[in-house]
């Protein structure tokens, strides 16, 4: 069960405390200069008008490097300049507001983290901006997380932290990136799997939460690999298990949860390409050739790997299916966990 008791995010008008509000008007103020262009006819697409790719993380994070590999390559394939803005805050609500609510021209573009929005969407309910506010490019990577421990711990392989952990009940804690992320659902499922107790600390981000694993203080982890690979390599960690349907290039030998009859640990983490609902499908169709471009390029393919992306093979037409099923699943999980509201932020 999720120990932490921080606050909701709020979803009512009036309800979002003050700062949070003053990042919503300006999400409100980027969408609405955005807006300002104006539509451009279809055989003009794409003009000589930069394109914005808003992404709802700060500069800096995987998520970041990921978008900006992504306007380089895009940009060069629709011979076009694309600028990256980014907009966190308030659970990734600022950023996608302000790309759902600019005009639907095909020059505003979202990356979407498909898991944590629909996980907050299951925890605090169905927000006034989700997902449903904007119409789907397809997928561009994944980025599974991985279960770490502090190598000054011995342990080597899933087996052999059940049984410490089974040995010493109430005895550890595991480290989470926050209350009501991926990273704390993925321990408690794990937890739930395999029948053993840990007591949850939430760290704001992996900057905060795996200095605190290398030292011991927390037995485990789930952590991205951007964060975990150069720890792993500097011997202070050990990587058990990706929480993936299939194994990482970037860890070939490490087994995924299924090979080790571990269920529900199987989250693509996806990251899609999204636009303002009703923007026109020529456009739309314009923009996913493109992607799709830049996906085969080796070159990307490379340079995603070394913040722990994979390629996606999810299509525009089967984005939708997959945001359902990760509602439908991660409602069901967070209903199992007992994982409360007042939980999530």
């Amino acid at each position: 069960m999720n120990r932490s008791s921080s606050a909701a995010l709020p979803s009512a008008r009036g309800q979002y405390p003050s700062a949070t509000r003053r990042r919503l008007l300006a999400g409100c103020a980027l969408a609405a200069g955005i807006a300002a262009a104006g539509p451009v006819s279809a055989a003009d697409y794409p003009a000589q008008t930069s394109i914005q790719l808003v992404i709802s993380f700060p500069p800096g994070g995987a998520t970041d490097v990921l978008a900006r590999e992504l306007a380089v390559k895009m940009g060069a394939a629709l011979d076009q300049s694309i600028v990256v803005v980014n907009r966190p805050g308030a659970a990734g609500l600022i950023g996608m507001q302000a790309a759902a609510r600019a005009t639907p021209d095909g020059y505003t573009l979202y990356i979407s983290s498909v898991g944590s929005s629909t996980i907050n969407e299951a925890i605090n309910g169905k927000q006034r901006i989700s997902l449903d506010d904007l119409d789907a490019v397809g997928g561009i990577a994944s980025a599974p997380h991985i279960l770490v421990v502090p190598s000054d711990s011995g342990i080597k392989d899933v087996k052999t932290l059940v049984e410490q952990l089974k040995a010493k009940p109430n005895g550890y804690n595991y480290a989470s990136m926050g209350a009501g992320t991926l990273s704390n659902l993925e321990g408690e499922i794990f937890k739930e799997q395999t029948g053993v107790n840990a007591l949850q600390i939430p760290y704001k981000g992996s900057s905060q939460a795996l200095p605190e694993v290398i030292t011991g203080s927390s037995i485990f982890f789930f952590d991205s690999p951007s964060s975990s690979l150069p720890q792993q390599k500097a011997g202070r960690i050990n990587v058990l298990a990706v929480a993936a349907a299939k194994r990482l290039a970037s860890l070939p030998d490490v087994p995924t949860f299924k090979e080790l009859g571990i269920n529900g640990l199987e989250s693509e983490n996806l990251f899609a390409l999204m636009v303002p609902k009703g923007t026109p499908p020529d456009r739309i169709a314009i923009l996913d050739k493109a992607l799709k471009k830049v996906q085969a390029d080796p070159a990307f393919r490379k340079a995603i790997e070394v913040p722990g992306f994979e390629v996606s093979d999810i299509s525009g037409a089967d984005t939708p299916r997959f945001i359902h099923d990760q509602r439908v699943f991660w409602k069901q999980k967070v209903e199992s966990l007992h994982i409360a509201p007042s939980a999530a932020q």
